[in-house]
């Protein structure tokens, strides 16, 4: 693997990255286009993220906190993970691109991590919305969880990019300072060839002797 096909893939984790972060934010607090209150998400028996829709008029309730935080932090990491690798590479700095590897793979499985945390509280909001009506707080409304589908997507996506950069770093990194190695043998190549010149020289002088 070549320094360019490993930056198209390293390209593609920071779209995904970006994208995450996107999504993160926009799901982060209450937000509504009518008159309902953030209020509404604070109902006892209210399942989190949740977002119900009637016609054009929607109320969303965010991800918990913690969530939210915890998908940032891990994707501003891997992101600035990422940014660092891309550095290094093209410094030739193999001891701090071998560090930037270990850090984006650890990142990737703490992004592993939360996306599954992520799956599992909108597996509860699906069970919570099959069993509830919210004819009461918006008439004719549904859930709606294709937006929180997609975070839980792009942020499993995203995480499975940077286990994947990292190990593909890791297993073509002399490949990929290719360039320094070879000349290294060539040189290395070339002092073997004039000893091996120089070795009949000496043993002819010695017979003749």
């Amino acid at each position: 693997m070549s320094k360019a096909k490993l930056m198209v893939v390293l390209l593609l984790n920071i779209i995904l990255t970006i994208a995450v972060l996107g999504f993160s934010f926009t799901q982060a607090r209450f937000s509504t286009n009518g008159s309902l209150s953030e209020s509404l998400c604070s109902e006892q028996d209210v399942v989190t993220p949740i977002r119900i829709e009637s016609g054009s008029t929607y109320a969303m309730c965010p991800w918990s906190e913690k969530q939210s935080a915890i998908r940032i932090l891990i994707d501003c990491l891997g992101f600035i993970a990422i940014i660092c690798l891309i550095v290094f590479m093209f410094k030739a700095k193999r001891f701090s691109f071998i560090f930037a590897i270990v850090l984006l793979f650890v990142i990737g499985g703490f992004g592993g991590y939360s996306s599954v945390i992520d799956g599992l509280a909108i597996k509860n909001t699906k069970s919570y919305c099959d069993d509830t009506n919210f004819d009461m707080v918006l008439e004719g409304s549904q859930c709606q969880l294709k937006y929180f589908y997609g975070t839980v997507a792009l942020n499993f996506g995203s995480s499975l990019f940077m286990l994947l950069s990292s190990i593909l770093a890791l297993k073509y990194r002399s490949r990929i300072f290719n360039g320094d190695n070879h000349h290294h043998h060539h040189h290395h190549d070339h002092d073997e060839a004039k000893d091996e010149e120089k070795t009949p020289i000496i043993s002819s002088s010695s017979n003749s002797i």
